[in-house]
């Protein structure tokens, strides 16, 4: 199958490229995994289809407030910003500059010019920025955490939302949720018992809730805590010790640079493990030689990494001004 959908099939493909089953591939199963494991975390930093953006709406809790940071999903690997909740600079009144400015001297686009209009805006986002400045904060993936240089007792008290701009990865596995979860007829509320929901899931994502009576498909509408969140389906019966998994990204397993990239780092591992039996002689005359294969895997993956450099990243906008 040259379009596999799991792993199973992508590692077969990869085999297939480098000759099995008309060559003998000495890697082994759990190798193998490593590598693709190895491929994708390469797939997921360096190329442009191996992320999406992502737009996080968080429900402030207690246990937010009391250690002063934010849990994020595993699947995300960079915040890029947070946006404005101060109350001074997003709401919006009667009594606020811009609804005047709105009401008194922009009443009619096909008479009145807004050149004076988006020139006072800038000046008040100028003086938005001077005084109240953009929301801070401090990230890292290896931590799942995210600091906010704020006020917590003023500015995100428990029951405030706030939204991150942010990038997750575009994971092909199935993810499988930790614990176990009820659920209750007429609600969309699931409970669960030893989980992480905050860590695991994230709002608008699809997962697959499975119950005595079979299997649920819906969405994430929200993630209150570890232990509760929202889906868009209203259960029609109460289920106990419920499970949920994640479905994977089945198309990433047909990606062309992808299967190029594993393909080449199982090959490096076949050359590697056969390197010690460099120069025995084998039956029929054939001599082995490990060396000749790692050599040229490393070769092809170092014109690889560069391609992934030049060609399968984004290019940054050009500045202009």
């Amino acid at each position: 199958m040259s379009n596999p959908i799991t792993r199973h099939q992508f590692i077969d493909y990869c085999k297939r490229r480098l000759g099995h089953p008309v060559i003998e591939i000495n890697v082994d199963d759990d190798q193998c995994d490593d590598r693709v494991d190895e491929a994708l975390e390469f797939w997921y930093d360096y190329h442009y289809d191996g992320t999406e953006k992502l737009y996080l709406k968080h429900l402030m809790t207690e246990e937010d407030h009391a250690r002063r940071y934010i849990l994020i999903p595993e699947k995300i690997i960079g915040v890029t910003g947070v946006m404005d909740y101060n109350g001074a600079s997003s709401s919006v009144n009667m009594f606020d500059l811009r609804y005047q400015l709105r009401l008194h001297d922009l009443y009619d686009f096909t008479s009145v010019s807004y050149v004076s209009y988006e020139i006072t805006m800038q000046h008040l986002r100028t003086m938005s920025l001077l005084f109240s400045g953009t929301p801070q904060m401090r990230f890292h993936r290896h931590k799942n955490r995210l600091f906010l240089d704020t006020d917590w007792n003023q500015d995100v008290a428990p029951g405030t939302y706030i939204i991150l701009e942010c990038y997750g990865k575009i994971n092909p596995d199935v993810i499988n949720f930790e614990g176990t979860m009820n659920v209750t007829a007429n609600t969309t509320q699931v409970v669960g018992t030893g989980t992480t929901f905050d860590r695991v899931v994230s709002k608008g994502e699809e997962i697959v809730i499975v119950t005595a009576n079979g299997s649920i498909t819906t969405r994430v509408t929200s993630v209150d805590s570890n232990a509760r969140m929202n889906v868009s389906t209203t259960f029609s019966t109460t289920e106990t010790a419920a499970t949920a998994y994640i479905p994977g990204n089945a198309d990433v397993w047909g990606d062309r640079v992808l299967k190029d990239l594993a393909t080449v780092l199982i090959k490096r591992q076949w050359g590697n493990n056969m390197k010690k039996f460099s120069g025995i002689q084998m039956p029929g005359g054939i001599t082995l030689n490990g060396q000749i294969i790692y050599d040229e895997a490393e070769r092809e993956l170092k014109e690889m990494k560069a391609d992934f450099l030049t060609q399968n990243t984004l290019q940054s906008d050009f500045l202009v001004g």
